[in-house]
């Protein structure tokens, strides 16, 4: 394996305060096909992305509004705006989903699984072309209300809203992962 292929690993960190522009269809197409060589036991392909730029990331925005008001009696239709915003706290949102299937050798936690691993390509692609990103999941994103309002299909489940854009922050790096502890030899 690559040095550079290690340090990017090392040095890839969520980044939160997100503006300025998303990537470019061409650069999405290019993070997403190389994404799409994640690991993928049975040759599945069940990664599925959908992207939510400009005004459209309102409706990711409704997600965060609908799951809050079944989850909150009463709460003020002033509240609103502030989770609609939530949406757009980067100028580009890719949803990721699994189209799950009946498959006899791989179950659906092995697609989903496949799916999260794409998701790590896409953050360390993003990177690689200049992007900040960071994964957020939360009850929203595993929620049957999110899966209607946004029109996903009963055997779809999201695996996490990637939020991208530019940033200026430093990156935070992680000087001790405690590998040390988590590694055993059998």
């Amino acid at each position: 394996m690559s040095s550079d292929i290690i340090r990017a690993m090392r040095t890839r960190a969520s980044q939160n305060q997100l503006s300025g522009q998303g990537p470019t269809k061409a650069q999405w197409f290019d993070v997403l096909d190389a994404a799409s060589r994640a690991a993928d036991h049975g040759g599945i392909k069940p990664w599925r992305f959908r992207i939510f730029e400009g005004d459209a990331r309102e409706q990711l925005g409704e997600c965060y509004w609908q799951f809050a008001k079944s989850e909150v009696n009463e709460l003020p239709e002033s509240k609103r705006e502030s989770f609609i915003k939530k949406a757009l706290r980067a100028p580009s949102v890719l949803m990721a989903y699994a189209s799950l299937e009946d498959h006899p050798k791989v179950p659906e936690i092995e697609q989903t699984m496949a799916v999260a691993a794409s998701c790590q390509q896409v953050l360390l692609g993003l990177e690689s072309l200049g992007y900040g990103a960071i994964w957020r999941t939360g009850p929203v994103a595993h929620s049957e209300l999110t899966k209607s309002v946004l029109g996903l299909q009963e055997n779809d489940q999201v695996v996490g809203f990637i939020y991208v854009g530019q940033t200026t922050e430093e990156k935070p790096y992680v000087e001790d992962t405690g590998i040390q502890s988590r590694v055993s030899w059998a």
